[in-house]
């Protein structure tokens, strides 16, 4: 049921994808992503253009807080071992394909980046259950 809380969890999952992505692949791992770049060229926006990788955390964020709640019993645990699983499996599907098929990222690359958003997701769905299982009245729910 979409209700306030849920408004606030996906919105608070937005907000930390958002700060954790841009920590993660921004700041902690960005050596190790140049370090490991395929053959092809040109095909990174230079600076990228942040309105459309912040458009794209709206959708995750709503797919992230749909996720830990039909999970049930929301709480910061159960959403961080959600998120976890989650992201592994959405980027070792996503960068499996398209190492198969582009030549972006190297093997290296291909492997450790679903740890990464296992990482980044795992924290996103910590706040989203936190969220979600707070005990407090919400006017609509």
């Amino acid at each position: 049921m979409i209700n306030s809380r849920f408004v606030a969890a996906a919105v608070a999952g937005m907000l930390t994808i958002a700060l954790m992505g841009g920590l993660l692949y921004g700041i902690v791992f960005v050596d190790f992503f140049q370090a490991n770049l395929g053959t092809a060229t040109g095909v990174m926006r230079d600076p990228p253009d942040l309105l459309w990788v912040g458009l794209a955390h709206i959708p995750f964020g709503l797919l992230l807080a749909l996720v830990v709640s039909w999970r049930g019993a929301p709480s910061a645990r159960r959403g961080a071992a959600t998120g976890a699983v989650v992201g592994l499996l959405m980027a070792a599907s996503y960068d499996f394909s398209q190492y198969g098929t582009t030549n972006l990222w190297n093997l290296r690359l291909t492997l450790i980046e679903p740890v990464i958003t296992m990482l980044l997701v795992g924290t996103a769905g910590a706040v989203v259950g936190f969220v979600l299982g707070r005990h407090l009245p919400v006017a609509d729910d």
